[in-house]
This record gives structure tokens, sequence and C-alpha cells, in this order.
């Protein structure tokens, strides 16, 4: 009787053990699924833009779960003080812009009015003067270009402009390109092609077409009398091709990797007029649409450019 006693008792405690151990077990499966959805609620609202720094009581939270809202509190503040960076920086460029303008219009302006001036003198003048005159006008807008890009990749790379792609034929981009560099290929003699397309991809017109003037822009300036670029567009399973072929002077491989690089200027053309920012443009241009650009050249046997952008818009 007694050890049929001592059984039961046994057997007793035992489910009194094994269903505080479920409980226990329950419980914190429990807290854990609720620090579980707490810290998804966080991560959710912060990738919505609705994050907010409310106080946490630290000694009802697990540890995991405050460290997660000190970070994201932390990351809030660091996006905040970005925002008004960028608004800063949107405000300066703006004004040196505006600031710009009106003094290099004038220097444009006045230089004209002097080569005028010369131009109408009775005597035959002074050589010398009018070579200083186109020296100014040339100068000025260069100054003028530097102050305009430098502004845009500011802009680009601030994201205070934003690309707006939409799924659009190629061919406008091919045509303005041609509209814009055929005569100043006819006046170095080089021939520019440019093959028609019926391809489509998604893409921002204006800035593609900046990017793709940039391009043929230092093809015409270094492609000798004589030869040919051509400009063509080409369809892969995901990308669509804007090709820049030309039979210039071609680029070292040792240095292909630096052309794209603001402000580059390779020791070989450093005699040629530029200022190192038209591909640098052109690679944040095609980064911005989510594309990309690339380089084949030998040196000697011309480069390819090639401007790749997205055929349809990919979800990420």
């Amino acid at each position: 009787m007694k050890a049929e006693v001592l059984i039961l008792v046994s057997v007793s405690a035992a489910f009194v053990l094994f269903g505080a151990c479920i409980s226990v077990v329950i419980f914190f499966r429990a807290r854990e699924k609720r620090v579980i959805r707490r810290i998804q609620k966080m991560l959710d609202d912060a990738i919505d833009g609705r994050f907010q720094d409310k106080h946490l009581d630290e000694t009802g939270i697990s540890a995991i779960e405050n460290t997660m809202w000190r970070y994201l509190c932390d990351n809030e503040m660091a996006y905040q003080k970005l925002s008004r960076e960028k608004e800063q920086i949107q405000l300066q460029i703006s004004d040196i812009s505006h600031q710009s303008v009106t003094p290099i219009s004038n220097i444009v302006l006045y230089a004209q009015l002097l080569e005028e001036w010369l131009a109408r003198q009775k005597s035959d003048g002074s050589p010398e003067a009018a070579g200083w005159t186109e020296a100014i006008r040339e100068q000025a807008k260069t100054l003028e270009f530097l102050v305009e890009s430098l502004v845009k990749l500011s802009r680009l790379e601030t994201g205070i402009i934003k690309v707006c792609m939409q799924k659009q034929r190629i061919q406008p981009v091919l045509w303005a390109v041609q509209q814009q560099f055929m005569p100043k290929a006819e006046q170095k003699g080089v021939r520019l092609t440019v093959e028609p397309t019926e391809e489509t991809a998604v893409f921002d017109l204006k800035w593609t077409i900046e990017a793709a003037a940039n391009v043929v822009d230092n093809a015409i300036k270094y492609t000798p009398c004589g030869g040919e670029i051509v400009v063509s567009a080409e369809a892969y399973s995901f990308f669509v091709c804007i090709r820049v072929a030309d039979q210039g002077i071609g680029i070292p491989e040792e240095e292909q990797a630096s052309v794209f690089s603001r402000f580059y200027r390779s020791p070989g053309v450093s005699g040629e007029p530029g200022l190192g920012i038209g591909l640098y443009l052109a690679r944040e241009v095609m980064k911005a649409q989510s594309g990309y650009i690339k380089l084949a050249s030998r040196e000697g046997k011309g480069s390819v450019f090639s401007l790749f952008q997205q055929k349809k818009r990919l979800k990420i």
C-alpha cells in the first residue's frame, strides 16, 4: 500500500513537473514571438520611413530588441542629418550656378564686342589683339562648360536630380547625337555613322542623350581625320546597349580603369582640350538608371564604349 502511494506521488510529481516545463517553454516561445514581431515592425517602419523614436522600457524588453531599437534610432538621426546636408548642398549649388552665369556671359559678350571693335578699325590693327580676344572667348566657354558640368555632377551624386525612367525607343537618342555632332565630325574630317534601330529600353531620355553625347564627343576628339565613328544599338537578354566605336588613338590597358574617374586625363592627351568630366558623368548617369558603361580598347586601334540600359524594368 505504501509503495503504491509512493508511485502515485512520483507520477503526479512527474506530471506536474512536465506541465511546468511545458508552460515555461510555451511562455518563452510566446515571448520570443512577441519580440520577433516587434523587431519586424521596427524594421518595416524603418523601411517605409515611418519609424519613430519612442521610449521603450528596457526592463521589459529583450537585449536584442533594445539594441535594434537603438540602432534604428541612430540610423534615423543619421538619415535626417544627411537629408539636411543634401538640402544645404542643393542651395549652395543653385547659388553657385546663379552667381556664375552672369559673369561668364559678360566675359563672352565683352570679348565679342572687342572683336567687333577691332574689325571696324581702319588700320590693320594688331593680330595679337584679335588672338587675345578669341582666347578670352574660348576660355570663357570652357569655364561655362566646367561650371555646368560640375552642377550636373553634384546634383546627380547628391540625388537632387532624379532620373525619370520609362520604356521608350532608343532611336531618339541616336538622332539627337547625330544632329548635335555631325557638323563637328565633318569639320574635322571624321565620318560619323549612326545606324537606325527599332530597339526599346527603360531609360531617361534627357540624361541618356547627355551620356551618349559625352562619349561621342570624346570619340570625335581623339579620332584622326579620315577615321570613322559608328553609333549603333544592340539588344541582349536583359539590357539594350548603345555602342560607340571609333578608330581613334585607343586607351592603354593600364589606364582603362581610370578613364571613368573624375578629372582624369591620360598623360598621352594632356595637350588636348578637355576637363576629364565627360566619361565620369556618363558613368554616373548610367549608374543612376541601374545600367552601366563598359570599355573595350586597344592602343592605336580605337575604342568601343558600350552603354547598357535595362531592356525592361527589373524588380529588385
